[in-house]
């Protein structure tokens, strides 16, 4: 018993040796520079095409030491916000009686010969030139981008403003819909301290006209000049491209082999011949013997207009890392025709994070049959880290590492799947003990077969 304990414990410790980079495929070098304590890498194409694990679980850094560093993948961000330029727009004054305010006011704008002219009826009758101020009227008609806050500005020399705004919007002048119902509107000076609060925000709108207007008992709000904010852009960053040929199969599919698993959510197709157009579903699985699953179904055409062409535009798809793909045209259209289409796959690449322990240079190796996943959460590794936060700037400086070129280690070698000692070790303890059990049972029956019976003392009256 004490001899299968100790060779139990031998080959778990076997198991769990430290991993160094000789137990990898390929690894990349990663140049970095400056005191960064944290630094930062793009995974390149090669890494897709060489790691044997979808998650990249088999992937590690490595110092010049040999040592393991801990690291985290960055979540994927595939748009980034784009702040746009604000706009100046035109704004007209709103007179009229206080009492009624500005929804007493029928407006109404006038545009000829590049020009647009404001007319202002109150109860059928023009209002005085010397009427109250009871608002402004924002002609938006020019921009086409939903604006999300005013920028007011006021007159020099207004040193004490305080008052309270709403915002109304319309596209015909006649129904308005209220975005901001009281929105305070500040420029104080005292003491050579300065509180000012001149934007006005809302949630995202776009509309041809706006309006500003205060309770008819507030200040009047002097205004020399007004700027509209544009919401935030989101613009897809830019993407990694493998294009790859297929094969033709009977009945009109074709094959593609990607080589890698890519994080793909965009994709690509090239038509053989000008003026085709065609009805195809795309399907896709991780090996070779998986059942294909249907990704998307589209329409695909490459016609030609005047000296160019028009083609359909890239498909959209949920990110999957499987490697094989294939196309299925509907023979309805006649198929494709001579020739073989091409597939180009998209991807934003994932970020990865390391700690820049021990001495440089680092490198990257991955692609291992044995190692499994060995990443730190992303708030882990980065103190401070939020990830609603993902794309803004790091609470912690993360230095810009770069990759190198590829060099073999173990090669094919280290992508076998090994035998799991672990898990022989462990069955085989556990068949060594039920065959212990069962010995030990087998021997203390013999004893009991040939001990004697026991003689009964005579029967006492």
């Amino acid at each position: 018993m004490r001899f299968s304990v100790a060779w139990l414990l031998c080959l778990l410790q076997g198991a769990a040796v430290a991993e160094v980079p000789g137990d990898f495929a390929f690894a990349i070098p990663l140049a970095s520079s400056g005191p960064a304590a944290l630094f930062r890498i793009d995974l390149p194409q090669a890494v897709y095409e060489g790691v044997s694990r979808a998650d990249l679980g088999d992937l590690r850094v490595f110092n010049a030491a040999g040592e393991p560093v801990p690291h985290a993948f960055l979540p994927r961000t595939v748009a980034a916000r784009e702040k746009r330029t604000p706009l100046r727009l035109p704004f007209f004054a709103l007179r009229g009686d206080t009492v009624a305010g500005v929804e007493g006011l029928d407006v109404r704008i006038e545009r000829a010969s590049g020009r647009a002219v404001l007319t202002i009826n109150e109860r059928g009758r023009a209002p005085a030139r010397d009427a109250p101020l009871l608002g402004y009227l924002v002609d938006a008609t020019a921009v086409e981008l939903p604006l999300q806050a005013l920028l007011l500005e006021l007159p020099p020399g207004s040193h004490s403003v305080a008052t309270r705004v709403r915002v109304d919007v319309s596209d015909d002048l006649a129904r308005w819909t209220t975005l901001v119902a009281d929105a305070p509107v500040l420029q104080l000076e005292q003491g050579g301290q300065r509180l000012e609060q001149l934007r006005v925000e809302f949630s995202p709108r776009q509309a041809r006209y706006f309006r500003l207007a205060w309770p008819g008992v507030a200040q009047p709000l002097p205004l020399a000049g007004l700027t509209g904010e544009p919401g935030e852009a989101l613009v897809d960053l830019p993407r990694h491209w493998k294009e790859v040929v297929g094969s033709a199969e009977p009945a009109g599919e074709y094959t593609f082999d990607l080589a890698g698993q890519f994080p793909v959510d965009r994709l690509r197709l090239t038509l053989p011949q000008p003026n085709s157009i065609a009805s195809v579903e795309i399907l896709a699985r991780s090996r070779s013997n998986d059942p294909w699953r249907r990704i998307a179904v589209a329409t695909v055409y490459r016609l030609g207009v005047g000296s160019g062409e028009v083609v359909n535009p890239e498909l959209v798809i949920a990110p999957t890392s499987d490697r094989y793909w294939r196309l299925r045209v509907d023979p309805r259209g006649g198929g494709l025709g001579v020739g073989t289409p091409q597939l180009a796959a998209g991807w934003v690449p994932h970020g990865v994070v390391f700690a820049a322990r021990g001495g440089a240079p680092f490198e990257l190796a991955y692609g291992s049959g044995r190692a499994g996943p060995a990443a730190y959460p992303i708030t882990t590794l980065v103190p401070g880290y939020r990830v609603e936060d993902a794309g803004q700037a790091s609470p912690v400086p993360i230095g810009q590492a770069i990759t190198g070129s590829v060099r073999t280690l173990a090669g094919e070698s280290a992508m076998r799947t090994p035998v799991d000692w672990r898990r022989w070790a462990l069955w085989g303890s556990l068949l060594l003990g039920v065959a212990l059990l069962a010995g030990m049972a087998l021997r203390l029956g013999r004893q009991l077969a040939r001990s004697p019976p026991q003689q009964n003392g005579p029967d006492e009256h």
